[in-house]
């Protein structure tokens, strides 16, 4: 039996808000209504949509790419009843935005709120991987990530091909000719990415691949305070290039090494990329849109 509309919006709604009292304040029905509605989807569908523990509910893995899709579904009906209230263009509607590298996406994400100032752009920054998965189960639209290819379970759009930067303390004698390779980091204290992140990711299979063992003494999730470890000599840090630039306390030094390349991509799921919001933002991609945003910490 094909689910109802109200099964849909109190299966995202559970997955959402992660409890049934939640769901029912959010989407204006009973609690009662919520469980009966989640119960009817649930046994209908061939696998387990939601793990149950005491109070916390959460989506199965199995059905986190229904969930996703659900989602969608529920955004683009909104967009349809808009459009037939007259209210047309895209007004009231939303854009959620995951990025890995703030300063890369925001010339792009600036021109969008000045050209689309009436879509609300709700923003989360994360590492690639953590984004990426969050666009997967459809808790974001759209991010801007960084890997070394294109994502085959997304649409990948590529705003721009990346080298590597290793920075540190101004005067550090490892940065002194602008340039590094991957062996100059062998026994040299770290300040990196965690695990999580694109570039983390590449420096870590080229280290491998160069046989060297690199010594983070320090992980981070912030730009501000990599920045700030390694301007007071901490350890090396890495960056896209463009995120930092040498300045009066740090040093910046290319990363040489072949392969030690990036790509910053905008992703979405294949059934997003017509979705009035996310349509709007590649468009504005697409016209090039782009470049490093000066940086302030």
């Amino acid at each position: 039996m094909a689910p109802t509309l109200a099964q849909l919006r109190a299966v995202d709604a559970l997955a959402r808000t992660g409890q049934f009292s939640r769901a029912a304040r959010e989407i204006g029905v009973s609690q009662p209504t919520v469980s009966a509605q989640v119960q009817a989807f649930e046994s209908a569908s061939p696998f387990r949509i939601f793990h149950r523990d005491g109070h916390s509910i959460r989506v199965a893995p199995e059905a986190e790419s229904l969930v996703a899709k659900i989602r969608i579904a529920l955004a683009c009906l909104d967009e349809i009843e808009r459009d037939m209230r007259g209210e047309g263009g895209a007004a009231a509607r939303r854009l959620s935005l995951g990025f890995s590298a703030h300063r890369l996406i925001m010339p792009i994400l600036s021109a969008f709120v000045r050209r689309h100032g009436e879509i609300r752009v709700v923003t989360r920054g994360g590492p690639s991987a953590e984004l990426i998965e969050a666009v997967l189960k459809g808790d974001l639209d759209l991010a801007a990530i960084s890997r070394p290819a294109p994502d085959p379970r997304l649409v990948c759009f590529e705003l721009a091909r990346c080298r590597i930067v290793v920075y540190g303390q101004k005067g550090h004698a490892a940065l002194a000719s602008g340039a590094i390779r991957i062996a100059d980091l062998d026994g040299q204290k770290m300040v990196l990415w965690n695990r999580l992140s694109g570039t983390r990711s590449l420096l870590d299979r080229l280290a491998e691949a160069a046989g060297i063992v690199l010594d983070p003494v320090m992980e981070v999730a912030t730009l501000d305070v990599a920045y700030a470890a390694a301007a007071v000599g901490i350890g090396l840090a890495i960056a896209v290039e463009g995120e930092v630039e040498a300045d009066e306390h740090i040093d910046v030094a290319v990363l040489e090494d072949a392969g030690s390349d990036i790509g910053h991509y905008l992703v979405t799921l294949p059934e997003y990329v017509r979705h009035a919001a996310v349509a709007a933002f590649l468009a504005l991609a697409a016209e090039g849109v782009v470049g490093p945003a000066p940086a302030r910490f």
